[in-house]
């Protein structure tokens, strides 16, 4: 006797789960990114921007803990541009890569746009002897990068919510700039499977 067709359906596949974003893969990434391009020659306003540009989501990407995407803010924090962003960041998941690209480059003209103000804020006024501009900020980037930490109702930086982290509350605009700029320039390269480093314009908006 024949078999049967047709009588039942196939259960479709499950869609698999995307990898969880770990912060210190992102930290390894720009490490090795930044052996890579620091070799490379550059005039020194784009050497500078590229170099700030590191030492600025450094410390960003610890706020968030690598993940804008699922990372939790106090409800008190919900008004600051950092969380803003990262609800920005959220609402473009799952986008056209049309779309992303379009986004990823109205923040590189923004970064590009915040830059020369954040430069006459960063560079020291007193460069040592023997030393480049671009000497004073290399790996592990110790200097401050930001000027002032929220300190919001019962705010402690500690516990599980927080995940033991710190939340910026920038002293100028050109540092909130400059830093949620190249956040969101970094997480758009990434999803766009470029370099996180990347600050060439690659066309669209």
């Amino acid at each position: 006797m024949p078999g049967l067709t047709g009588t039942s359906a196939k259960r479709p596949a499950a869609k698999p789960l995307a990898p969880a974003i770990r912060l210190k893969d992102l930290l390894d990434q720009l490490d090795t990114e930044f052996e890579q391009l620091k070799r490379q020659e550059r005039e020194l306003d784009e050497q500078l921007l590229w170099v700030y540009f590191q030492s600025c989501v450094r410390p960003a990407l610890h706020w968030v803990n690598g993940d804008p995407y699922t990372f939790e803010f106090p409800a008190a924090y919900q008004v600051e541009r950092l969380a803003k962003l990262c609800g920005y960041l959220k609402s473009l998941q799952g986008a056209e890569a049309e779309k992303v690209l379009a986004a990823r480059e109205v923040n590189l003209k923004g970064l590009l746009t915040a830059w020369p103000a954040y430069r006459d804020l960063a560079i020291p006024d007193h460069i040592p002897n023997g030393t480049s501009i671009a000497e004073q900020e290399v790996l592990p980037f110790s200097w401050e990068a930001i000027e002032t930490l929220w300190d919001g109702e019962n705010w402690t930086g500690e516990g599980e919510k927080a995940r033991g982290l710190f939340l910026p509350q920038f002293g100028t605009k050109a540092s909130a700039d400059f830093h949620l700029a190249g956040l969101a320039v970094l997480f758009l390269n990434r999803q766009l499977r470029l370099p996180l480093s990347d600050l060439t314009p690659q066309g669209g908006n």
